[in-house]
């Protein structure tokens, strides 16, 4: 395009000049080129796509190995799949014709035909074709999210706000739920463990005092007689 390309100042019908920049196909190498990419970029892959969309097409109804579910979801998934393919075949042709249809329209037609069609006009159907030709990269995904249920699924799961989330989020709380309770079960043994050792050492405490009353009892009935041994009997006991 760079060896197509000139650089010029055209006379305005003013009189001034203003520098302009040209892409100019009159020569055999030129329109040559130009022919090329049409057919290279536009003819070619709408040759490819349809071809084999149309194998995979054959190949998901005629596939009866391929089987998941009932006999009416497969049905209905291969439809979907088939409507996918078919619409993404449709869009790249429509997103691509206008502007492939436009260059050969100048190349074919004499440059009187262009002026009498008006500046206005040309440059609308310009735009119009350059904005059709960009939208072609940038509907794919577009299509996926209207016509699949599994892309929009994924997709909100990459941006964060799908069901996958919401799942994280659940099992999170479960584990939350289940480390506060693993803890308050542990907390219950130390209890549990300290309460039984302190039990076990009051028990000992309390054999042991009462042996050593039983111990004392005789020593204190030698040394006292009568209704004060008795008493303190009663007391130790």
């Amino acid at each position: 395009m760079l060896l197509m390309t000139t650089y010029e100042e055209e006379e305005t019908k003013d009189g001034t000049y203003i520098p302009t920049c040209n892409t100019v196909a009159n020569s055999f190498w030129p329109i040559s080129f130009v022919l090329f990419t049409i057919v290279v970029f536009f003819v070619i892959p709408l040759f490819i796509l349809v071809v084999l969309y149309t194998v995979i097409a054959r190949h998901l109804m005629t596939n009866s190995t391929i089987s998941r579910g009932s006999s009416n979801n497969l049905l209905k998934y291969r439809k979907q799949v088939m409507l996918m393919l078919g619409t993404v075949v449709f869009c790249f042709f429509l997103c691509l014709l206008p502007f492939r249809a436009l260059t050969l329209w100048i190349l074919v037609v004499p440059i009187k035909v262009i002026v009498d069609f008006g500046i206005e006009r040309y440059f609308t159907l310009l735009y119009f074709c350059r904005v059709m030709f960009y939208l072609n990269s940038a509907i794919n995904p577009i299509l996926y999210n209207l016509m699949s249920t599994k892309f929009r699924e994924g997709f909100l799961r990459l941006c964060g706000l799908g069901p996958h989330r919401k799942k994280k989020k659940k099992t999170s709380e479960k584990t939350g739920t289940t480390g506060s309770t693993n803890c308050s079960s542990n907390h219950s043994d130390f209890w549990r463990r300290h309460s039984s050792n302190k039990s076990n050492s009051v028990k000992t405490l309390s054999n042991n005092t009462a042996a050593e009353k039983q111990v004392k009892v005789p020593l204190q009935t030698t040394v006292v007689s009568g209704s004060v041994a008795r008493k303190k009997q009663e007391s130790y006991v």
